[in-house]
């Protein structure tokens, strides 16, 4: 039977930041994982506004009783610039997303949205493995998940984002990072789209256009949303009404929940979620090497 955890001064305390946090979906299962486990910590939205973030990164550095903390948007890009360090997947998509503490102070950064993504899709039983993949969004999510599917081994990519210089700057880096896998600003002809992700903010307003056209999704194994609100984006109820798989955006964050617990050094099992590889490429970048 789950205990109600009791919070006391020897609790530590984990907060999640963003602007506006109602909508988080995160923070119940970390602190019901935490209980049922019986780890004496709490994770605490807190909403805090843009112009205040700078000072939130320099108490938490102060703070003895924290382990880090978990950052959602539009927190990401400060969170890298406050950062001491940052893994090299932070580094190349140039954003954090969740921050580990040290004893003396340092916040260590990582941004671990691309590998839950992954995670996510594999608990639906698909891998990227050797798929052609179609990611709409060049922002800081898009970028982390187009490292990860990358990373992964995926046979192409198409990045689908209305920005050109964002998109242009994203596929240059892939290209460099990865020049064995093609990465293309539109479909080419007679591409076959096997993945679909969603990783803009298409879909968050009842009003907003799809981010691809349904129709042209073809008989792809899944379609994957990263927005949380609404639970089931327009886009995915039209794929799924063409009888297509999907995958939630909710299933995305709750993927995020081993995988950054154990970041924070509040979980001892590895997380299946995570490969032996992702985890070699996680390493810490000193803020000194980052152009």
């Amino acid at each position: 039977m789950q205990r109600n955890p009791v919070v006391t001064g020897r609790s530590l305390v984990v907060p999640l930041i963003g602007h506006p946090v109602a909508e988080v979906k995160t923070a119940g299962p970390m602190n019901r994982w935490l209980g049922e486990h019986q780890i004496d910590a709490v994770v605490v939205p807190m909403d805090i506004r843009p112009e205040r973030v700078a000072g939130f990164f320099d108490v938490l550095k102060a703070t003895e009783n924290s382990v880090g903390c978990t950052i959602t948007m539009p927190h990401k890009q400060a969170a890298f610039v406050a950062a001491s360090e940052v893994s090299e997947r932070a580094r190349r998509a140039k954003c954090v997303n969740v921050i580990r503490r040290s004893p003396s102070g340092r916040l260590i950064g990582d941004m671990t949205d691309g590998i839950a993504m992954v995670a996510a899709l594999e608990r639906r039983g698909v891998g990227v493995l050797g798929r052609n993949v179609l990611i709409v969004g060049a922002g800081a999510a898009g970028t982390a998940i187009a490292h990860a599917v990358a990373d992964e081994g995926a046979a192409s990519l198409v990045i689908i984002e209305h920005d050109q210089m964002r998109s242009r700057a994203l596929v240059a880096d892939l290209a460099r990072y990865y020049p064995q896998m093609p990465v293309f600003e539109r479909a080419p002809p007679g591409w076959t789209i096997e993945i679909a992700m969603n990783a803009s903010p298409a879909g968050m307003n009842p009003n907003d256009p799809l981010p691809y056209p349904v129709e042209e999704l073809g008989d792809a194994l899944i379609v994957a949303d990263a927005v949380t609100a609404p639970p089931v984006t327009r886009w995915l109820t039209e794929a799924e009404r063409r009888g297509l798989a999907i995958q939630t955006g909710e299933e995305m964050a709750f993927a995020q929940v081993p995988i950054q617990l154990q970041y924070l050094r509040l979980q001892a099992a590895r997380p299946e979620s995570q490969g032996r590889r992702r985890g070699e490429r996680a390493g810490a970048v000193k803020r000194g090497a980052v152009g």
